[in-house]
């Protein structure tokens, strides 16, 4: 870990700043063993051979638990063995990866968060489109995984930093990625909705958020290919999380690859919810606006009373929310003048 990183970093738990215990080891800048401590919580987080170990007991719940256990029994084979997530659907793992990355749109300066980013398959394709002003943060929840990208990217020509943690409560400040990365591992998510909301609090407004996740979607769902893939994996069948897509999501896109059983999702992150322009007139015999019909809904009248309404508001000249508009407001103002 880069001392000049530390103000990125916040305690998952707290979030508090945090600060640098002075018996750590710094080499020129750089610190190699250590700890990270949230004074407020009095929560330490230990760093080991550069790496920051973020996960504390209480998070190794759920999905975290069960991948933590299932990725280190099989992070030594597992770069001799992914081949076969891609030839079982007659892909080409190379061309799949880089399709997904250049979904990102990078530019050589940008600051990258990779998420479940395993022994650094896609964390080499990434590297090699940035430069020294931009800079890689590697996370996974595996540091048996993570052990292996280290050693992978030892010799990388850019900034990169190790982190193991949970994608559910990132350590990361608000708005300061301009991208971020996730190849599978949102279905071990102990908290899906709460870990993609993470993902767009973490990345700045304007940046790129690209996931994807094993799913035989619903027109294949009864051929035989369809059901021999859930047959192998249920996550297959595990829905998509359209409902869980953050409010700050524009522009999103969602389609399957690698053998149409997986989905790639990509959004640019916005700040909070989309505005409209509510306030505009609506044309027609109708009239009113967005907001006039959303906000100005009053108590309903008889048939008889909105038959005889129709036929007057023809022969005002006016749209009908105008005409009432009036009517009401100048009927309410004799009333309370009265009063």
């Amino acid at each position: 870990m880069k001392i000049i990183n530390l103000e990125i970093y916040k305690c998952p738990i707290s979030g508090d700043t945090l600060e640098l215990d002075k018996s750590s080891t710094v080499i020129e800048g750089e610190v190699k063993e250590g700890i990270l401590f949230s004074t407020s919580i009095g929560k330490k987080y230990f760093i080991k051979e550069g790496c920051i170990d973020f996960i504390t007991p209480e998070q190794e719940i759920k999905g975290a638990a069960f991948a933590r256990k299932y990725y280190a029994g099989i992070a030594k084979t597992y770069d001799e063995n992914v081949h076969i997530t891609f030839d079982l659907y007659n892909e080409k793992e190379a061309d799949i990866r880089n399709r997904m990355i250049d979904l990102l749109e990078l530019k050589p300066n940008y600051k990258v968060l990779e998420v479940s980013a395993g022994t650094g398959k896609d964390t080499e394709i990434i590297a090699s489109r940035l430069n020294k002003d931009g800079g890689l943060w590697v996370l996974d929840i595996s540091p048996d995984m993570l052990a292996y990208n280290m050693e992978r990217m030892k010799n990388a020509k850019i900034p990169v930093e190790f982190v193991v943690a949970s994608a559910c409560n990132l350590p990361f400040v608000d708005n300061y990625f301009d991208a971020l990365y996730c190849f599978t591992g949102i279905g071990h998510f102990p908290d899906l909705p709460k870990g993609l909301k993470e993902m767009a609090r973490v990345v700045k407004p304007g940046g790129k958020v690209v996931f994807c996740e094993k799913n035989v979607p619903e027109w294949l769902r009864d051929t035989e290919y369809g059901k021999i893939c859930i047959n192998n994996n249920p996550m297959f069948a595990d829905p998509v999380p359209l409902k869980h897509i953050p409010v700050e999501a524009r522009n999103v896109g969602v389609r399957w690859i690698n053998g149409n059983v997986h989905y790639v999702f990509d959004y640019t992150v916005g700040v909070g919810e989309p505005k409209g322009n509510f306030d505009l007139e609506i044309p027609g015999e109708r009239g009113g606006s967005f907001n006039t019909r959303y906000y100005g809904k009053l108590e309903g009248v008889t048939a008889e009373t909105k038959k005889k309404a129709i036929e007057a508001q023809k022969l005002t000249g006016k749209s009908m929310h105008k005409w009432l508009d009036e009517l009401i407001r100048n009927e309410a103002e004799k009333i309370l003048n009265k009063r």
